[in-house]
């Protein structure tokens, strides 16, 4: 491992897909490993062997490797890594800092039930004897740690001093009864033999963070400066979670969306520069990123908002990127079109697609003819015959044009609305739903020069046949 300043790590546990809360701590990690020049680690953190899955570690990282997240070598699984918890484990137990445990599950919940929510105690003054007859009677049991008396202290970078009476910590478990070792007492060996110097993670971690500074101080480790980031909330303002919907990141990959849009939307929750910028590109995130930025508030996650800045990156990016990009996911899109009718279609659709899949979808009627019609957009512009009337009337006048121009056709479509004593929209509504099959979409002059005569001729003569349904 290198020798840089500045050592943070990503530790998903492989039980689930990454979702974007995740996705927010890994970048909000890599951001300010990338702008102090230091290092950025995973650790896979799998000891739940039976939830922890390698189609998840693998989901995961591949997440990871589409945001753009380049890591520092090795990975770490916590699953490797027994030996070392066990050389702790008898480092504790050696210096007498922790004990073992007799308490069954039935104990504990008598606890419980009388009013002790946090452990009695019951087992911390045993004496040898009885620790060696409960041993020799196969009772099983766990390790616990002994809270020393006083308080802790710390600064987190997010919501300042935080300071904990150890009269509200029990002597909590750091080894299992079947021998493996609790999360807190996990993450303090694994940070410590990694030299991560500063952990960031979500809010929902505080009420660990005291216990994991006790064990820090009891193995004679240096402790690192902790920022807890603010929970990402739904629209509901609860934590954000599957009830809401919220997909896993390969959802939004999958939907067309560009790593940089959800980077840019994951950034702007809890974080901001101090102004009303909020379209970033990496390099400017990189440079601009800071902790002392980051907000105490829970974060709202807002899909329209994210669909909006993916919009607004989409206008500023070249055509040919656009187009590549649709291919990487749809590699049959505009076969058989020569590349300036591809880079036509992408131009008019830059300013209303919010994704790669949208392009797609609109550009459909660009290539094929409307497999169906929006009965709704129908119920506007096509509820009678009486369109019919005056579309068989249209086709006469379309028909007359020898150069098939935006500037011919947009006047021929006014000449005959004067004469016809027609509003544009009376005409333009009926055609947009014989061309496209909906009401939505670029400027109707621009659809028909683009798509050429012969096209607009014979989709018109379609709906005819077709329409009113």
């Amino acid at each position: 491992m290198s020798e840089s300043l500045v050592k943070v790590r990503f530790a998903p546990s492989p039980t689930g897909e990454l979702h974007l809360g995740g996705a927010r701590t890994a970048l909000f990690n890599w951001l300010f490993a990338k702008h102090n020049k230091g290092d950025f680690f995973i650790r896979i953190e799998d000891t739940d062997t039976l939830r922890s899955k390698e189609k998840y570690t693998k989901q995961i990282l591949d997440s990871l490797s589409w945001l753009g997240f380049d890591w520092n070598d090795p990975i770490i699984y916590q699953s490797e890594r027994n030996s070392q918890y066990k050389f702790y484990i008898k480092k504790l137990l050696d210096s007498n800092q922790v004990y073992r445990c007799f308490c069954s599950k039935s104990d504990l919940e008598e606890f419980r039930n009388a009013g002790d929510y946090k452990y009695t105690g019951k087992c911390r003054s045993l004496s040898e004897e009885i620790v060696k007859q409960k041993l020799n009677q196969g009772i099983s049991f766990t390790y616990r740690i002994y809270i020393p008396d006083g308080k802790t202290n710390y600064n987190d970078l997010v919501y300042g001093e935080i300071t904990v009476d150890h009269n509200e910590i029990d002597d909590f478990i750091i080894v299992r009864s079947d021998g493996s070792p609790t999360y807190n007492f996990t993450v303090v060996v694994d940070d410590h033999d990694m030299s991560i110097t500063h952990v960031i993670r979500g809010e929902d971690h505080i009420a660990n963070t005291p216990k994991q500074i006790i064990l820090y101080k009891s193995l004679g480790f240096d402790i690192p400066t902790f920022a807890h980031l603010p929970l990402i909330l739904g629209p509901d303002k609860k934590r954000l979670s599957k009830r809401h919907g919220a997909p896993g990141i390969q959802h939004y990959r999958d939907q067309g969306y560009f790593p940089i849009v959800l980077i840019n939307h994951l950034a702007l929750l809890g974080w901001n520069m101090g102004n009303d910028e909020e379209i970033f590109n990496i390099n400017k995130l990189i440079e601009n990123f800071d902790l002392s930025d980051i907000h105490k508030k829970g974060a709202i996650w807002d899909k329209k908002k994210l669909q909006w800045i993916s919009s607004q990156h989409l206008k500023n990016m070249p055509t040919d990127q656009i187009i590549d990009s649709i291919r990487s996911i749809n590699e049959g899109w505009g076969k058989g079109h020569e590349i300036s009718y591809l880079i036509t279609i992408v131009e008019m659709l830059k300013i209303r697609a919010k994704s790669l899949n949208d392009f797609i979808l609109q550009s459909a009627s660009f290539f094929n003819d409307p497999s169906k019609y929006d009965k709704v957009g129908l119920s506007k512009c096509w509820k009678d015959d009486s369109t019919n009337i005056i579309i068989k009337s249209l086709l006469a006048q379309l028909n007359t044009i020898d150069d098939w121009r935006k500037e011919e056709i947009d006047s021929t479509l006014k000449s005959f609305a004067d004469q016809n004593k027609l509003g544009m929209g009376k005409i333009t509504m009926p055609i947009r739903m014989a061309i496209l099959g909906s009401l939505s979409g670029p400027s109707v002059i621009e659809i028909l020069a683009l798509i050429g005569k012969e096209v607009t001729i014979h989709r018109l003569n379609k709906a005819l046949e077709k329409l009113p349904i």
